[in-house]
């Protein structure tokens, strides 16, 4: 049986849970501090669900990093987004 916090890379996250927002505990990170991998903390198409699920994250565990991604495309097909 899978544990409910079991670490998996960002690809594998947003495989299980497409165009979804998801919060990650950050597990290990690349040279410049990106993070590769990490435990699902929480999930929802509505990112302001996870913002008291981060909240209470980080002041029990100040010393984590965690990530809050959308697990999907960034804009609509047949679109560009310029920054």
């Amino acid at each position: 049986m899978k544990s409910k916090f079991e670490v998996l890379s960002l690809s594998e996250i947003e495989q299980r849970y497409p165009d979804e927002w998801v919060l990650v505990e950050v597990t290990k990170v690349d040279k410049t501090k990106g993070p590769l991998s990490g435990r699902v903390l929480a999930h929802s198409h509505d990112r302001r669900d996870l913002v008291g699920v981060n909240r209470v994250f980080c002041e029990q565990n100040p010393q984590r990093m965690t990530y809050v991604f959308f697990a999907g495309p960034v804009a609509p097909e047949g679109y560009t987004v310029v920054v």
